[in-house]
């Protein structure tokens, strides 16, 4: 018996991928995109859009709410803080967020700080991120007794690192640069679908919870990766 050539196994591999396709083309009505999502190796996910990669980094979470916001809600600029900074460990690999309470006492210490780069230079960290919550509600402005999450939050990075020579290399005999590595807002709506009534199983404190954990979320994500399905929102509460 002859033993088949490369170029036939390979002839036959093909054949058998290109009738394989043909069946998956069949099976998803012939839309290309459905035939790539099956022929993909791994769990498709959405990039962050700050490009610069929390892996490793040493990490100071500073976040503030402007007055308004405060008035009904207290300390929900730490409760945010402390829920992206939960989120950050989970996902990130070798991350490093300094402690919140660290963060509020060095902030308590410097009440005229101005500039986010100075926590940073305190905790010898790598990356500030900087959270100004400029807005946030949990009922409805339009239908009065009826809840609806509502928030914008303003978003900026910091990155404290040595200059870098042409080679992309640091420099590291160099005194440590800040950069402003990203800037962006958020506007989160829960749910999306529209209000609900407090008596569909959900008091407005529980609301408020977990409201305040999908703004979390969506802000973790300008610095992480998330899959697709993680933007259809879960609007169940006490396992309802």
């Amino acid at each position: 018996m002859k033993t088949p050539r490369p170029h036939a196994r390979t002839r036959r591999a093909a054949a058998t991928f290109v009738i394989a396709t043909a069946g998956l083309l069949a099976l998803a009505g012939c839309d290309p995109r459905t035939v790539l999502y099956f022929l993909q190796p791994f769990e498709p996910t959405i990039p962050p859009p700050c490009k610069t990669d929390l892996k490793g980094k040493k990490v100071v979470i500073l976040a503030h709410a402007l007055a308004g916001t405060q008035t009904e809600y207290q300390s929900l600029d730490r409760q945010v803080a402390r829920e992206v900074g939960k989120l950050f460990r989970e996902k990130v690999k070798k991350i490093q967020v300094v402690d919140l309470e660290k963060t509020w006492t060095w902030i308590e210490g410097h009440p005229d700080w101005t500039d986010p780069i100075e926590a940073a230079k305190a905790f010898e960290a790598d990356i500030v991120i900087f959270l100004e919550i400029e807005s946030f509600q949990v009922s409805s402005p339009t239908s009065p007794g009826l809840l609806e999450g509502n928030s914008k939050t303003h978003i900026q990075a910091f990155e404290l690192a040595h200059p870098k020579n042409s080679k992309g290399k640091p420099i590291l005999d160099q005194p440590k640069e800040s950069q402003n590595i990203y800037d962006a807002y958020k506007d989160t709506v829960f749910p999306i679908r529209g209000p609900i009534p407090e008596s569909a199983g959900a008091s407005k404190a529980a609301f408020r919870t977990k409201f305040l954990q999908i703004v979390a979320t969506e802000i973790s994500w300008h610095f992480i990766p998330h899959s697709p399905e993680e933007d259809i929102q879960d609007v169940k509460f006490g396992g309802q």
